[in-house]
């Protein structure tokens, strides 16, 4: 057994199988993705996990919002970037080709290429799998303005997310909506991912200084 399928198992075991979403043709991204990714699309396919806090997605129907994110930015190129999942409200998981892990926050407008900005590449399968086994991390959550999270209210307020849907603020915070739990939806999530794109001048960050700080706007 490779060293990544025990990753994976470990995966599945602690956040559960897909669920709701449906198979993809997995070998379409041989080569592109790690033998991971591929790996677990073939097993498990796409689908919700964690009551909707995580959920993995066909990378083609995401391709659009890749390309509003990325679109002529000098590094990451769009072409180049997979969408592999996201959060309850939006934060997307990627692999782009040149830069390993990708990781966007819509809700903030920050990126994450923790390889690009440290110059220091990983095995792919073991980056990828290290990736996927922090689903259940607290940054996939929002807070409200007194910092308390708002997964699990937002799910007994609203009711759980179905495939390609995300809880959003309305109006969005970037446009002066309010981080309370009254002023959230379900919303579709491509459109809404759009929305938050076109809102920001999307910043790639490095998440080692402290307090993080911006390395560039991404784009052109």
């Amino acid at each position: 057994m490779k060293d990544y399928q025990t990753r994976l198992a470990s995966i599945v075991a602690d956040f559960g199988a897909p669920q709701g979403g449906g198979a993809i043709d997995a070998e379409d991204y041989r080569g592109k993705v790690p033998d991971a990714m591929v790996e677990f699309w073939q097993h498990n396919g796409t689908g919700i996990v964690l009551d909707g806090y995580f959920q993995f997605c066909d990378p083609n129907r995401y391709r659009g919002i890749l390309k509003l994110v990325f679109d002529n930015d000098p590094e990451i190129r769009a072409e180049q970037t997979y969408s592999l999942g996201f959060g309850a409200f939006g934060t997307i998981i990627a692999w782009n080709e040149a830069h390993q892990d990708v990781i966007i926050d819509l809700v903030k407008g920050r990126v994450s290429c923790p390889a690009l900005v440290n110059r220091k590449s990983h095995d792919p399968n073991l980056s990828v799998t290290s990736q996927l086994m922090m689903l259940d991390d607290p940054s996939f959550d929002e807070y409200d303005a007194d910092m308390k999270k708002l997964f699990e209210r937002a799910r007994s307020r609203l009711g759980k997310l179905g495939i390609d849907q995300v809880y959003g603020f309305k109006p969005i915070l970037a446009l002066g909506g309010n981080r309370d739990i009254t002023s959230l939806s379900i919303y579709d999530a491509v459109p809404h991912m759009a929305i938050l794109t076109q809102a920001h001048e999307l910043q790639l960050m490095d998440d080692t200084a402290y307090p993080p700080k911006s390395v560039r706007s991404i784009g052109g």
